[in-house]
């Protein structure tokens, strides 16, 4: 099993076992982590502006549309994704084994995020859309 699913209050909370990040990928608008096991992976997309809370407890706002401010994501790569938290209404949490967290909201015009299991989390599937509301 690669992660345990909890149901809280409106929030699904993924504990991950062995989800290292093994690709950032930086697209026209948008960025993705991808963590990768031998039995499953899971890609986090996100397509607007979410907030980045380094290990060291700064908050560092982040924009795809501004690739520049995608250098601190760079650190991300080899860490263990531990965590993965979605509200009812569309905030996403990631955290990571390093102390950082990663946070994104429903944008009133675009598709925020979206995350996506595949392997033994085929079945883990969220998305953002536009204007929020429940992305389950």
């Amino acid at each position: 099993m690669s992660a345990t699913f909890e149901e809280h209050d409106g929030r699904h909370r993924w504990t991950l076992h062995d989800h290292r990040v093994t690709q950032l990928v930086v697209e026209l608008g948008a960025v993705r982590l991808v963590t990768w096991t031998l039995d499953a992976s899971l890609d986090i997309r996100l397509g607007t502006a979410f907030t980045l809370r380094q290990a060291d407890g700064l908050d560092r706002p982040t924009d795809p549309d501004e690739p520049e401010q995608l250098a601190p994501l760079l650190t991300l790569v080899g860490r263990w994704a531990e965590t993965i938290s979605v509200s009812a209404d569309a905030e996403l949490v990631v955290a990571f084994s390093d102390g950082t967290v990663l946070t994104a909201h429903p944008d009133p015009r675009y598709e925020a995020w979206q995350v996506q299991g595949g392997g033994a989390l085929e079945g883990l599937a969220y998305v953002a859309r536009p204007g929020g509301g429940a992305p389950w």
